[in-house]
């Protein structure tokens, strides 16, 4: 494992779990990325997950709900034991992989997805339009969120 490579770790259940952001899936990563999206604002409502839902669906259609569910699982328990300084660095490296493992029509149906999963819960907070903004300026795709939100 190289120097600059970064593992996370944490405790659950007296077992040491690791994620490694360069072996996720396409959908681990991109459910990671809507968790960190979902928790941004301190909670993920019923709307959130519908939302997380359809993008998952749509990006993924062969999906399996319980392995998208396992996956969604640990993003939360994952995100909710880290700072929000932490969970700007971990998304930017969740967004260096999903450029790396999706293709170039499944990052174009990401970001109405994303404004989707950003706006369901009938507000946008301003932790939510960074990560907006990160995501589009690292995976160069557009999020439109509704300006009456």
């Amino acid at each position: 494992m190289g120097e600059n490579e970064m593992n996370w770790f944490w405790k659950k259940n007296d077992q040491e779990n690791e994620i490694i952001i360069d072996e996720m899936s396409p959908m681990q990563a991109v459910t990671h990325l809507c968790a960190c999206i979902q928790l941004s604002d301190g909670d993920a409502d019923y709307e959130e997950r519908v939302a997380w839902v359809n993008a998952i669906s749509t990006l993924f259609p062969d999906y399996s709900q319980d392995r998208a569910e396992i996956f969604l699982n640990e993003a939360h328990s994952y995100i909710n034991h880290i700072s929000k300084d932490e969970i700007l660095i971990y998304t930017e490296k969740l967004l260096f992989r999903i450029k790396a493992v999706l293709s170039d029509d499944q990052l174009n149906q990401l970001g109405p997805k994303l404004a989707k999963l950003i706006e369901a819960d009938g507000i946008v907070m301003t932790s939510e339009i960074e990560l907006a903004n990160l995501i589009e300026k690292i995976l160069s795709i557009s999020i439109t969120i509704d300006p009456n939100l």
